[in-house]
């Protein structure tokens, strides 16, 4: 259906100015109302003194596991279980630890657990105990995303004219 000057009414209507989308949860969280943002800080500041307290406790452990060991016989079956569960600990420290990293924007890791174990195997830690994440990029690309559009080319493209019955007669027939 045409307008009186010829548009059709989808082609009047004006569409509103896209938005950019927010580059990170900060952007994003600083951009709302102060109600929102307290919200925000109030549930994150809880989950940050558990992940703190979970932190400490596991510290604690290790240093009494080490003290305990040190106290035991040495060779004793004690000492050796001891120290294999000194290792256990300090192994899942530093999991945990690449895990809270691998999963932050910067990094942008897709799959954590294997970009882990491609570290662990390749060795691709610096002296200090940080992942080298350029060295577990090269090795395994495919474990981290792509930054893109959200969208997926949504509107970007034409809609395909709908064929007419003549349309196809003409095919049909050659002429078309």
């Amino acid at each position: 259906m045409a307008d009186t000057n010829g548009e059709t009414p989808q082609a009047t209507q004006q569409q509103a100015p896209a938005q950019a989308a927010p580059k990170s949860w900060d952007e994003w969280l600083s951009g709302q109302d102060e109600t929102v943002q307290e919200l925000a800080d109030s549930h994150v500041h809880g989950l940050k003194s558990a992940l703190d307290s979970e932190r400490k406790q596991r510290q604690d452990m290790a240093k009494q596991l080490k003290a305990l060991e040190r106290n035991a016989e040495a060779g004793s079956e004690a000492a050796k279980a001891l120290g294999e569960l000194t290792a256990r600990l300090e192994q899942a420290e530093r999991q945990a630890a690449f895990y809270a990293v691998a999963n932050t924007p910067e990094i942008g890791c897709s799959n954590p657990r294997a970009a882990f174990l491609v570290a662990q195997a390749s060795g691709h830690f610096t002296r200090s105990g940080e992942p080298d994440w350029k060295a577990i990029r090269a090795e395994a690309p495919e474990l981290f995303r792509q930054r893109g559009s959200a969208n997926g080319g949504a509107g970007t493209q034409a809609t395909p004219k709908a064929a007419s019955m003549n349309d196809f007669i003409r095919a049909a027939a050659g002429r078309g």
